[in-house]
């Protein structure tokens, strides 16, 4: 059996593939694809970019590839939406590891329930929104927070949606890149490409243009690969219970 990890940015990654033995690049058409081992069980990681559609085109990938493998080990136990996430509650602190127990759309305000989670570390249990762009300010982060979500990222909802298509068990488990109050120095959404990805040529151009925002630019770089890396740490120290029909979660072992 095989768990399909899906983020958008590689490096959101890269601390979990590290942590895999038997690291290797799969042949998929993705910005990244790879598989390990953890503890016995193939762990297969995907980014593709920001965004709901290049999100689902990953999860396709992925299983497209195991379903064409035919074999019992590639068989998918469940899918899980992981990387970084806003925080809307104030009470959420960065590093903070988020564990939802819904993810809604907030284009069509569809829920989505979750898998529950359990681990020996300390996590917080509640309602991720997803939407098609960056939270850049706490104004917008503010006017999310009134959807009883306690965080917001750009893919969740949609891996969910294909998830529960495919009839997988779905989790999502994020770590907090930013606070409730923060806004952001650059709106990021002007960064991203055509396709939705974060295009860091045009971020590298931004910051030539605007030399005052590279200490910005340099400390929130820093803050996410922390981010991450707690994150990383985090899912090897977890695991997944997949509730019957993905009718809902359950109350989690230890949640902080």
């Amino acid at each position: 059996m095989a768990i399909l990890y899906v983020a958008s940015e590689a490096l959101e990654l890269e601390p979990l593939a590290r942590l895999l033995t038997g690291l290797r690049k799969l042949k998929w058409p993705l910005d990244y694809a790879y598989e390990g081992i953890w503890e016995g069980r193939r762990v297969m990681l995907a980014a593709n970019g920001a965004g709901p559609r290049l999100a689902v085109r990953a999860v396709e990938t992925a299983i497209r590839a195991v379903t064409a493998a035919e074999l019992s080990s590639s068989k998918l136990d469940a899918v899980i939406s992981t990387g970084l996430c806003g925080a809307l509650d104030p009470a959420l602190q960065v590093n903070q590891i988020v564990v939802a127990r819904e993810v809604i759309d907030s284009a069509s305000r569809e829920s989505y329930a979750c898998a529950p989670v359990l681990a020996d570390r300390n996590f917080t249990l509640g309602t991720l929104i997803t939407q098609d762009r960056v939270a850049n300010t706490a104004e917008e982060k503010s006017a999310l927070a009134k959807s009883g979500a306690i965080a917001v990222d750009m893919e969740s909802a949609a891996i969910a949606a294909h998830a529960r298509r495919a009839g997988l068990p779905f989790a999502c488990i994020k770590a907090v890149s930013d606070a409730a109050d923060e806004s952001f120095e650059v709106d990021f959404n002007k960064m991203r490409s055509e396709d939705g990805r974060l295009a860091h040529g045009k971020i590298g151009l931004y910051a030539l243009a605007h030399p005052n925002k590279i200490p910005w630019l340099f400390r929130f770089k820093r803050r996410v690969e922390g981010a991450a890396q707690t994150l990383g740490e985090f899912l090897v120290s977890c695991r997944v219970s997949p509730a019957p029909d993905n009718a809902g979660p359950v109350e989690p072992a230890s949640a902080g």
